[in-house]
């Protein structure tokens, strides 16, 4: 009878603790939920909400401050979340404040970020809309590291093939690397070529010194000073040249424009037509003299006063005559 009588006592505490619990248990969801306090309501449209469902926090400056109430869809690429916010914060909200969805850690679940605006903007009303902003995502960053990763194995896989190439290949780095001959030939060549800058240093002393035509023609003085004057000689010789030159400019223009014997002969066609017929006449006049004088040397009275020497003319005047004439 006695452990009959403590049953219902057991089981009134077992429901008083189940009830207490609850109690505290809805309190506790309550409060997260923002339903035991008073709340404003405040609207902000995204292209993408990468993820956010309703119920999710909202945050102000690291702070949960509310929770988002309702997500909708109101074009292809707008959606319009709304928020409610604990009303105690509302003086600390600006107009110009933004909005952007970020990640409650590395991997956590998705959140609403509010990041303070100028106090001269003044405080948010119930119902406001705030500007969203594009967050950075963390599943993008993942994909692009993905790709940098996958490139990054690609290049090193060229590395390796590059390495094993330049290792056992015949290519030409292949044979700089691993092939003494041309380091030797290179060696050769700056032998080679200490050799030559040796000898060019020997010439250099050998013309710093004077010596030879070279170096006489470096050192010494002489030959500049011969130069100069050779040099001004020539241009004295040029001077007179241009002298001479001006002169027959002179002339020829005078001879181009004068009146003068020269200039009628050049350019005065009736002058040079008389000038043609005088030497012609003139000519004829010496033919004439000499036909004259044959004939007075032909004439009895001459040879009668030149009788002894008749003979001798006649043979001088027959060696005279061209040989078709005799």
């Amino acid at each position: 009878m006695k452990k009959n009588k403590n049953q219902p006592l057991k089981l009134g505490i077992f429901v008083t603790l189940g009830l207490f619990i609850f109690i505290v248990g809805i309190y506790y969801l309550g409060s997260k939920q923002d339903l035991f306090s008073s709340t404003f309501t405040v609207n902000s449209y995204f292209r993408d909400v990468k993820g956010l469902v309703q119920g999710n926090n909202v945050r102000y400056s690291g702070i949960n401050v509310g929770t988002v109430s309702k997500i909708d869809i109101v074009s292809d690429s707008t959606i319009l979340v709304k928020m409610s916010i604990n009303d105690k914060v509302r003086e600390f909200i600006r107009k110009d404040s933004k909005v952007e969805i970020g990640s409650d850690g590395l991997m956590g679940s998705k959140i609403v970020k509010i990041h303070p605006g100028s106090a001269n903007a003044g405080s948010i009303s119930d119902d406001d809309e705030l500007e969203s902003t594009n967050s950075l995502d963390i599943e993008e960053i993942l994909k692009e590291a993905k790709v940098v990763i996958d490139d990054g194995q690609i290049i090193t896989k060229n590395l390796v093939e590059m390495t094993d190439n330049l290792n056992n290949g015949d290519g030409d780095i292949a044979k700089l690397l691993n092939d003494d001959e041309i380091t030797t030939k290179l060696s050769q060549f700056g032998d080679e070529m200490i050799s030559v800058s040796q000898s060019i240093d020997g010439i250099t002393r050998k013309i710093n010194r004077g010596e030879g035509d070279l170096g006489k023609l470096v050192n010494d003085t002489t030959i500049t000073h011969e130069f100069h004057s050779a040099m001004d000689q020539f241009g004295n010789i040029m001077l007179r040249t241009d002298t001479i030159a001006n002169e027959l400019m002179i002339f020829s223009k005078s001879m181009n424009n004068g009146n003068g014997l020269v200039n009628r002969l050049v350019y005065d066609s009736t002058m040079a037509d008389n000038v043609d017929t005088t030497i012609y006449k003139v000519g004829k006049s010496v033919d004439n003299i000499v036909d004259a004088a044959e004939t007075i040397e032909k004439s009895w009275i001459f040879n009668l006063f030149s009788g002894n020497n008749k003979k001798e003319r006649q043979e001088e005047r027959n060696s005279r005559k061209p040989n078709n004439m005799k």
